[in-house]
């Protein structure tokens, strides 16, 4: 491994690290922000298996895509350690929640959401999304360095993330669209310093 292997480890584990320590610090305050369209979105339970793909996607598979060449490695740990950071001060600053619908049914996909991802995944932390903003950077990540053709199913299926946010209840709408804005800016922004600095 070289000393770009090392940082881009170092910086997934710092954006993964911190986020666990804010997801079990107490809410003395919590806000709905939800909007009354969010309550007309129904609760779609086979959603939950793209939203739980995402732990996999970003910390194994995107990796491993990106292991071969090291600087983008680093670009892209550098990239969700920076967006973890702002999402982190926002949750703080927003401590926003949702409430969710109840939800009967034995079925696989609604036993696996109702009794282990709500009850594992409490609804704080939740604006803007931590499931898009960083499947944003995974999907514009991919497009600039591996190309947009060759993982398109891929990014399509990362786009399937963003939405399973909404269908499963872990999200609202305003969560999603901050979530795509912080993906987007912080990437790009990352970008543009970097091209500086080569200039």
């Amino acid at each position: 491994m070289t000393q770009h292997h090392w940082l881009g480890v170092l910086y997934l584990a710092l954006a993964v690290g911190t986020y666990e320590v804010l997801n079990h610090i107490g809410r003395s305050h919590l806000i709905d922000i939800s909007m009354p369209l969010d309550k007309q979105i129904p609760v779609i339970p086979i959603f939950v298996i793209p939203y739980l793909s995402f732990l996999p996607i970003l910390f194994l598979v995107l990796p491993w895509i990106l292991w071969k060449n090291a600087i983008r490695f680093k670009i892209f740990g550098f990239t969700v350690f920076v967006a973890q950071m702002i999402l982190n001060v926002l949750y703080l600053l927003v401590p926003a929640t949702l409430v969710r619908p109840s939800l009967s049914g034995s079925d696989g996909f609604t036993v696996l959401l109702r009794d282990l991802v709500w009850k594992l995944d409490e609804p704080i932390n939740t604006f803007p999304s931590n499931h898009v903003t960083l499947s944003v950077i995974a999907i514009l990540t991919l497009g600039s360095f591996a190309g947009w053709r060759k993982y398109w199913f891929l990014q399509i299926w990362l786009v399937l993330v963003c939405a399973s946010t909404l269908f499963v209840h872990q999200h609202v709408i305003l969560d999603v669209i901050g979530g795509i804005l912080c993906g987007a800016a912080v990437t790009l922004a990352v970008g543009v310093v970097r091209r500086a600095k080569r200039g």
